[in-house]
């Protein structure tokens, strides 16, 4: 169901779409209205009615600058990230409560019995090549009406349009940072367990990278993380479940075995070493991949076990170990990379 916030944007969105769609009317009209009156004219050829357009679309586009300084939004300074939006509408247009506005305004107002003169002067000249009946009149709608039309779609498009992008690129930013200190706090947790030292820079670049790499995919993905103790991988696993990745724990090869009968999973993470049917069995994580790769599924198998894994990564390699590391970065990093399609249940 969506939210109050979506439904509002969505609205807003709707609006400013059919507002644009006016404008982008009422920038045509008079284009076709200005060529034929250019055609009509005895002796002006259609080229005058170009000259038209050209003159309204240079006025509205020096308007439209000047109506995106009036519409840009303020940050609210009240603002927590827990609100729903940052942005207010800026009243500057309508309360010329800020002093530059009332600044240029008042100057405006000054030199308000100077702006028929202005306006002559800028419609003599750019009626001097014109052809068209009553030429000085024919130039000074163009300006007028484009700086009209112009100013309103550049303050309605930041208002509208503009706003919503301040939103949403602010709210995914906010996201991300949150989801980075989530996870590097994880791999700080991580580490200290694992006695494995990295530096606090290689954590932040490790946390970085993860909330990158799961950012570019919103689908639903899932591991099966198999290991006798899963208290000891507590902070990665719920690193991963940060980004929306399920994680499904497994306390024995059997367990695991049962779990791939029923569901479909884009990796399987185990540790090498673990007491399974009542022994202890310093190779179970070998076990695992023998089994997984004898009923024929090619799932990512990442094996996650201190300095004794690493002295026999090439034996496990060789089984079909896609990964042999006892780095908590290297594993996080490397899961979410590992699975970036749907993993759907059965």
């Amino acid at each position: 169901m969506a939210s109050t916030g979506d439904l509002g944007n969505g609205t807003a969105a709707g609006t400013a779409t059919r507002l644009f769609w006016f404008l982008g009317v009422a920038l045509a009209a008079p284009c076709v209205g200005a060529l034929l009156v250019a055609i009509g004219s005895p002796g002006s050829p259609w080229e005058e009615g170009v000259l038209w357009i050209l003159y309204m679309g240079a006025a509205a586009a020096l308007a439209a600058i000047l109506g995106l300084i009036f519409g840009v939004p303020r940050a609210r300074t009240e603002y927590s990230a827990e609100a729903s939006e940052r942005y207010s509408s800026n009243s500057n247009l309508e309360q010329i409560s800020d002093w530059l506005t009332k600044l240029l305004v008042g100057a405006g107002l000054v030199e308000l019995t100077n702006l028929p003169g202005l306006i002559g002067r800028a419609s003599d000249f750019f009626a001097a090549d014109l052809q068209v009946a009553n030429a000085q009149a024919f130039a000074a709608s163009a300006l007028l009406y484009g700086s009209g039309v112009g100013f309103a779609a550049g303050y309605l498009w930041t208002r509208l349009r503009f706003r919503l992008l301040l939103e949403s690129s602010d709210k995914a930013a906010t996201d991300m940072s949150r989801k980075e200190r989530r996870i590097f706090t994880a791999l700080k947790a991580a580490q200290a367990g694992s006695g494995e030292v990295e530096s606090t820079r290689d954590l932040q670049r490790a946390a970085r990278r993860a909330v990158a790499t799961s950012s570019q995919d919103d689908q639903t993905r899932a591991i099966l993380w198999v290991d006798d103790f899963p208290e000891n991988n507590a902070s990665i696993a719920e690193a991963l479940r940060s980004l929306d990745i399920r994680v499904d724990t497994a306390r024995s090869t059997e367990e695991a075995l049962s779990r791939l009968e029923n569901q479909r999973y884009g990796l399987i993470i185990s540790d090498l070493g673990r007491r399974e049917a009542g022994g202890e069995n310093q190779m179970a994580g070998l076990d695992l991949i023998n089994a997984v790769r004898q009923i024929g599924l090619s799932v990512p198998i990442f094996i996650y076990a201190g300095h004794r894994g690493m002295l026999h990564e090439g034996e496990l390699r060789e089984a079909g170990a896609n990964l042999v590391t006892s780095r908590p970065t290297v594993i996080l990093e490397a899961a979410t990379r590992a699975v970036p399609g749907p993993a759907l249940l059965g």
